[in-house]
């Protein structure tokens, strides 16, 4: 199952296509990286051309995969497993009503359409030529960085989507955009990209800006990348995944289920200690306030 989920993560989104653009555009230049940034511009002969054969494959390959492997889980756990919910359902006496099945399948395959344009859209950009900072070549950077760059970009997404996530719990923003995601109180697989799409743009997009930041190399970038989206899908499951033991940074998918159970607790995705400095923020401020 674990090894299903990880070709799902890989390809459902789209980010694919821009491991293709980049390593592409890495062969094209003669195996030569470069690290001026006045490098001459790559060209393709229509962006939207270009754009369009990417956005089709994107669509062909998501949508494959969201119904495969949503399909699958949705067959082994919630039909085959029916009667048997306390070995592996999060929330064992409460199913989601088949109307709101059907509503997360519709908004699900709103968002993925939207999330498979952003990736398309980003791997039309560096087919194009266009600028960013992720390089092929291991010698390019030092290898300390290599290292280092690992916890930096999963840290930085991760703190960053926290906020963001927190901010979409304002009311303006919950009751026009978060609240569509809300309506699943019992998620399902289905409810991994039924969403709003500004608030998948949103997100998206901050989950993509460290290549336009620093120096990034596409193995940790897009190997983030894929642990990101493999948890995205396991934690809106409703089904009883645990962490592994050798991600102590990493909550058990009960920590989101109670999230859309409750709704204002557990905002983080995969790091819990965000939730607690959150928190402590608040209650700094708050004693603030009555100083």
């Amino acid at each position: 199952m674990i090894i299903l989920a990880l070709i799902a993560a890989a390809f459902m989104n789209g980010d694919w296509l821009t491991v293709v653009a980049h390593t592409q555009k890495y062969l094209d230049r003669g195996h030569q990286p470069r690290l001026s940034q006045h490098q001459p511009r790559l060209s393709c002969s229509s962006f939207f051309d270009e754009f369009k054969v990417q956005l089709f494959w994107a669509m062909v390959v998501g949508y494959g995969i969201y119904f495969g492997f949503c399909g699958y889980l949705e067959w082994k756990y919630y039909l085959k497993g029916r009667g048997k919910e306390a070995q592996w359902k999060c929330q064992p006496n409460r199913h989601l009503p088949t109307h709101l099945v059907w509503d997360q399948i519709k908004w699900g395959c709103i968002g993925l359409m939207v999330t498979n344009a952003v990736s398309a859209a980003v791997a039309t950009h560096v087919s194009c030529g266009g600028y960013s900072k992720v390089y092929i070549g291991f010698g390019q950077y030092p290898w300390w960085w290599w290292i280092l760059q690992w916890p930096v970009i999963f840290f930085q997404q991760d703190y960053v989507t926290y906020w963001i996530h927190r901010s979409y719990h304002s009311k303006f923003l919950f009751k026009h955009f978060h609240s569509i995601h809300h309506k699943y109180f019992q998620p399902t697989p289905w409810s991994v990209t039924a969403i709003h799409p500004v608030e998948l743009i949103t997100v998206q997009l901050a989950m993509v800006t460290p290549i336009f930041i620093y120096p990034v190399h596409w193995i940790p970038f897009y190997g983030l990348a894929l642990y990101t989206y493999y948890h995205g899908i396991v934690q809106h499951s409703g089904i009883a995944f645990k962490a592994q033991w050798w991600q102590p940074w990493q909550p058990d998918c009960m920590f989101h289920d109670n999230h859309h159970q409750y709704c204002h607790v557990n905002y983080g995705f995969n790091c819990f200690m965000w939730d607690k400095v959150g928190e402590m923020k608040k209650k700094i401020n708050i004693n603030r306030k009555r100083l």
